[in-house]
């Protein structure tokens, strides 16, 4: 029986997997269903024994159900799973095969680095972000601009100097542990320099592991990062952009842009907590608008979903990059997709956190 916590992990999966996976999930009810001539697949559920699927196929819809090995108890479990099947799936289908789009980023991953670097100094954005700049051991990191992103693996010891060898693989075999002493989250690459970067912090009242060395550590302190990757892949030829983010994105957003070469039309809807939190930027063309939450906890809040249901914009051209708390940004893909009948390829959302009441 799944927990709430998974269940509603679950949800986002099926959520995920439908809108953005949809080649992902053809490929394995094409070779490791082996349904023939599939047109498109749509997870239904996803119990504790078992995925069920719907198949269109020419002329009718097609049911089929995937059993797990055993019952499962968590969301990571069904995502393992599923992985699997996929694995299997690529192993029965032609060569000329296309990739998938889950199965290019694990590519990417394969081929990243580790490095160890060190904080330089700290300076505050608003009342809610600090930035942090870090420098050394950073000589052969890509810079790959737009919303580059990276794995930060911090020690609860913020004095710790981390092994001459220390990789991701190091980590991943000390998570399986409980007395695991190190935590990991995702941040954003804000600006990129010789040998430096810059990386915006959210603080928080209730803060995690990583929040909470942010706001703790002091210069020289080490910190190993892996990466980096991006999401923002617009068309070819996108000349007309929205950006949607709360305070965990707006840096991501704000590098696409500055990184863009062609920045054509583009308008940012950033929430906030409230006026306090929000940052100077210099931004010309006045085209951020700000929402504030208020009393709202972050992920809570209902003003940005009212923003959105309020848009009126052309769609020719357009690329929508939205990234927030998980469900919120389901929420707001699911109102534009519905209102506005954008396309896939259109839309790039990303669930950087995840509300824990």
């Amino acid at each position: 029986m799944f927990d709430k916590k998974s269940l509603e992990n679950i949800e986002l999966i099926i959520d995920n997997h439908n809108e953005v996976n949809g080649d992902a999930l053809n490929l394995v009810s094409s070779y490791y269903l082996g349904v023939a001539d599939v047109l498109e697949s749509r997870i239904m559920d996803i119990s504790d024994e078992e995925i069920s699927m719907m198949i269109q196929v020419s002329g009718k819809k097609i049911y089929r159900t995937i059993k797990f090995p055993n019952t499962f108890k968590s969301s990571d479990e069904v995502v393992t799973f599923f992985y699997l099947c996929l694995a299997e799936a690529r192993k029965k289908a032609p060569e000329n095969y296309p990739k998938t789009r889950i199965e290019i980023q694990i590519e990417k991953t394969l081929n990243l680095d580790t490095y160890i670097t060190k904080v330089k100094k700290k300076r505050i954005i608003s009342s809610n972000i600090i930035e942090i700049t870090f420098y050394g051991g950073l000589e052969s990191l890509p810079d790959l601009k737009n919303d580059a992103f990276m794995y930060f693996i911090i020690h609860k010891n913020i004095d710790h100097k981390y092994p001459e060898n220390f990789v991701m693989q190091d980590f991943r075999e000390l998570n399986a542990k409980k007395d695991n002493p190190y935590s990991a989250a995702y941040y954003t690459i804000r600006s990129f320099k010789d040998n430096e970067i810059d990386v915006w912090f959210v603080l928080h009242d209730h803060p995690g592991p990583l929040a909470d060395w942010a706001e703790k550590v002091t210069e020289e302190s080490e910190v190993a990062i892996w990466g980096p990757r991006t999401t923002f892949t617009p068309p070819e030829g996108t000349d007309n952009f929205l950006f949607i983010a709360d305070e965990t994105a707006q840096p991501a957003v704000l590098a696409s842009i500055e990184n863009s070469e062609n920045k054509g039309i583009y308008r940012c809807i950033f929430e906030t907590q409230d006026k306090s939190s929000q940052f100077e930027c210099h931004d010309t063309n006045n085209c951020i608008e700000w929402i504030y939450r208020n009393n709202d906890p972050a992920g809570k809040g209902s003003e940005l979903s009212k923003r959105i249901e309020e848009l009126e914009m052309k769609t020719d051209n357009l690329y929508v990059f939205g990234a927030g708390e998980a469900r919120q940004i389901s929420s707001i893909r699911k109102i534009l997709k519905q209102k506005f009948n954008l396309k896939a390829d259109q839309m790039s959302f990303t669930g950087y956190w995840k509300r824990t009441d």
